[in-house]
C-alpha cells in the first residue's frame, strides 16, 4: 500500500497538468506538483502559506468561496471554469480549472487539475481577430462573394451577394447557385448546368473567369463579371468553390455611351468640316484680306459654338450664352442689351444660331449700330407656346436701307434659319435694322 501511495505521488508530481490540493478548513495549499511550481515560480514552502485566491487576481476570497459552495453542498461532483493565474514575478497566464472535493476520515480537501491554456487562448483570440477582419471585409466589400461546398451547394454569401441577387442567404443556403441565378437565358429558354462556366470551376479544378447573365429574384436579367476558384484542403483536395461576382450593367452602359459619343463626335466633326468647306468656297470679298477676315470670323463663330457645346457635355446650350458670346465678340459690351427667359437649345440648334448672330453682329459692326459711338444693339426673345421669337434691333447707327443685292451673308442667314426650322423677317427701319427670327423649342 505504501508503494502504491508513493507511486501515485510520483505520478502526480510529474503530471503534465498542474495539480493542486488545498484544505477545506483554511484553504491553504497542501500539495502543488512540480509543473505548477515551475510555472508559478514558487517553492512548496511558499505555496503552503498561500490560498487559491492569492493566485487569482480577478477572483477575490468571497467570490472564490461562493464559487465552490456547490461542491461543498454536494450539488455538483465537479466544477469546471476558466480563470487567470498570476506568477510570482507578476505575469499572468490563462488556465482551465477542474475542481473536485474529497472527504476521508473527517478530512476534507479540494483536488484541482489545472491546464495552462494561454497558447490556446492566444490562438482563439487570433482566430477571432482574423474572423472579425474577414467578416468586416466581406460585409463592406462591394464585390459579391459566394462559397460553395463539395456538392456545389451554397454555404455562404455576403451582404453584397444578397443585394446583387435579391435573395437572402437563408433562401439560397444548401442550393446549387446555378439553380438560383442561372436557370434561364434572357430569351426564357432553360440554361443547362452543363453549360455553366461558373460550375465548371469545381470539376475542372481550375480557376475560371468571364462574363455571364444572371437572373435577379424579381426576374430581371443583368450582366456580371465573375471569378470562380476551387477551395482546397491541406491535402490539396478540392472541397468547394469561391465565387466573386460584380454587376457590370453600369460599365456596359458607359461603354455604350462612349461608343455613341465617339460616333456622335465623328458625325459632328464631319459636319463641321463640311460647313467650313462650304464657308471657304462660298465666302466672297473684294480682296484677299477682306476674304480672310470674313472667313476667319465665321469659323470663329463656329468654334465658339463648339466650345459652348463642349462646356455643356454636348447636351446643348443656353440661348443667352450663345447671344452674349457672339455679340461680345464684335460689339462693345456696354452698348448691347440682352434679355429673355431661360431657353435651352438642342445641340443641333447651337451652331446655326451662332452663325446667324455672327452675321448680324458683323454687319452691325461694319455698317450698322456698332459702327457709331451712339449706336446700340438690343436682342430680346419671348416664348409663345413651343415657339421662340428672337428680336434683333439696332438703334443710334447710320440710316439704313434695303440692300440692292443679296450677298453670301444674307444667303447664309436664310440657310441657317431653315436649319432650325425657323422663319426670319427683316425690316430696314431708317433708325436701324430690325430682324425677327422664330423657331421651335
Amino acid at each position: 500500500m505504501g508503494m502504491t501511495s508513493e507511486r501515485l505521488g510520483r505520478l502526480v508530481e510529474e503530471a503534465a497538468s498542474e495539480v493542486y490540493v488545498f484544505s477545506a478548513d483554511d484553504y491553504r495549499f497542501r500539495l502543488v506538483n512540480k509543473g505548477a511550481r515551475q510555472n508559478l515560480g514558487y517553492t512548496m514552502e511558499e505555496l503552503a502559506r498561500l490560498t487559491p485566491w492569492d493566485l487569482k487576481p480577478s477572483v477575490p476570497r468571497e467570490a472564490f468561496l461562493d464559487l465552490i459552495k456547490p461542491l461543498l453542498r454536494g450539488e455538483v461532483e465537479r466544477l469546471d471554469f476558466e480563470t487567470v493565474h498570476r506568477r510570482k514575478d507578476g505575469t499572468d497566464y490563462d488556465v482551465a480549472v477542474k475542481v473536485q472535493v474529497f472527504a476521508e476520515d473527517g478530512d476534507t480537501v479540494f483536488f484541482a487539475a489545472i491546464q495552462d491554456i494561454t497558447a490556446r487562448r492566444k490562438v482563439e483570440t487570433d482566430l477571432r481577430q482574423v474572423s472579425m477582419r474577414l467578416d468586416a471585409i466581406l460585409a463592406n466589400t462591394t464585390m459579391a462573394v459566394f462559397l460553395m461546398d463539395e456538392r456545389q451547394h451554397c454555404v455562404f454569401m455576403n451582404k453584397a451577394a444578397e443585394d446583387l441577387t435579391g435573395y437572402d442567404f437563408e433562401e439560397v443556403a444548401g442550393r446549387p447557385l446555378h439553380d438560383v441565378i442561372h436557370h434561364s437565358y434572357p430569351d426564357g429558354s432553360p440554361f443547362p448546368l452543363s453549360e455553366c462556366a461558373i460550375d465548371r470551376a469545381f470539376p475542372e479544378n481550375a480557376g475560371t473567369r468571364g462574363e455571364e447573365i444572371f437572373v435577379h429574384k424579381d426576374g430581371s436579367f443583368y450582366p456580371v463579371a465573375f471569378t470562380a476558384s476551387p477551395v482546397r484542403d491541406h491535402q490539396a483536395k478540392v472541397i468547394g468553390t469561391i465565387i466573386e461576382v460584380r454587376d457590370i450593367s453600369e460599365a456596359r452602359r458607359l461603354e455604350e455611351a462612349r461608343n455613341l459619343l465617339m460616333r456622335e463626335v465623328d458625325h459632328r466633326a464631319r459636319n463641321v468640316l463640311a460647313v467650313v468647306h462650304s464657308l471657304t468656297r462660298l465666302t466672297h470679298a473684294d480682296d484677299l484680306p477682306s476674304y480672310k477676315e470674313a472667313l476667319a470670323g465665321r469659323i470663329n463663330a463656329m468654334a465658339r459654338a463648339q466650345t459652348s457645346l463642349a462646356n455643356r457635355r454636348w447636351e446643348g446650350g443656353r440661348l443667352e450664352d450663345v447671344v452674349r458670346e457672339e455679340l461680345e465678340a464684335l460689339c462693345p459690351r456696354d452698348r448691347i442689351d440682352v434679355d429673355g427667359p431661360e431657353v435651352s437649345l438642342s445641340p443641333e440648334q447651337v451652331q446655326p444660331i451662332s452663325l446667324l448672330l455672327h452675321e448680324l453682329a458683323t454687319n452691325a459692326n461694319k455698317y450698322g449700330a456698332c459702327s457709331q459711338d451712339a449706336g446700340r444693339v438690343s436682342v430680346r426673345w419671348v416664348i409663345e407656346g413651343r415657339q421662340v421669337t428672337l428680336s434683333w434691333r439696332e438703334t443710334g447707327g447710320p440710316p439704313v436701307a434695303p440692300p440692292t443685292r443679296e450677298g453670301f451673308g444674307s444667303v447664309l442667314k436664310s440657310s441657317v434659319v431653315r436649319q432650325i426650322n425657323g422663319v426670319m423677317t427683316r425690316h430696314w427701319d431708317p433708325s436701324g435694322l430690325v430682324v425677327d427670327v422664330s423657331f421651335p423649342l
